[in-house]
């Protein structure tokens, strides 16, 4: 019995390295943070609650979830608001109270009547000069989906699309709403490169940092 056991957690240690060495870290983006866990809203955050075949306003569950992160929504723009399977998922973008750009992402799921926060994470900039960041996460949907995210934001108005190359060598391009930009794609990857291209197919910002969430 003691050999069998063994054996056992011999291949379950070599399939957890094999998985782990798939990934391999292009930034200073912490790759082992899944962020998996739903965050927590404030005791003072009521759930919204929704009216069948109702929504809420879009940046109501946005300022609250801002608002629990010790933060302010100064200058809220909401500029992604799209079905996510089942949940709702939305991007946005405002203005720190240090004086820094930020952006993040809240996926939410219909419990009830109820949209309850599910996932979400917020980035700002280094500095209020700062011309482009981004951050890479991921997320389980509501049916268990595992899900990378790509977000952040770009301040060149030259820029009108933004590629992200990932390390299983695909790559997705996107166009900035209002400034932010926002990729979704199925399982867990990494982003090897973020680039921002101009009208005429330029590569303007050929390597969008990527900051930790």
């Amino acid at each position: 019995m003691p050999t069998r056991r063994l054996g056992w957690a011999v291949a379950l240690l070599t399939a957890v390295a094999a998985i782990s060495g798939c990934i391999q870290p292009a930034s200073t983006v912490d790759l082992t943070r899944t962020a998996l866990a739903p965050f927590a809203v404030a005791p003072t955050n009521a759930p919204v609650v929704v009216p069948a075949g109702a929504t809420p306003s879009p940046t109501l569950l946005v300022e609250q979830f801002i608002l629990s992160r010790g933060e302010q929504p100064n200058g809220l723009q909401v500029w992604y608001d799209q079905p996510q399977a089942f949940d709702r998922l939305q991007g946005f973008s405002y203005m720190g109270m240090t004086g820094v750009p930020c952006v993040g992402y809240l996926l939410s799921t219909m419990a009830n009547g109820v949209w309850q926060p599910n996932n979400g994470a917020l980035v700002c900039a280094d500095s209020p000069a700062a011309e482009a960041f981004a951050a890479v996460t991921y997320f389980l949907t509501s049916t268990g989906e595992p899900t990378t995210i790509v977000f952040g934001r770009v301040m060149n108005p030259a820029a009108t699309a933004v590629a992200v190359v990932f390390n299983d060598g695909t790559s997705q391009q996107t166009a900035p709403q209002a400034g932010g930009f926002l990729v979704v794609r199925p399982d867990v990857v990494a982003a090897t490169v973020i680039t921002a291209i101009n009208a005429e197919g330029n590569t303007i910002i050929p390597n969008i940092p990527q900051l930790p969430v």
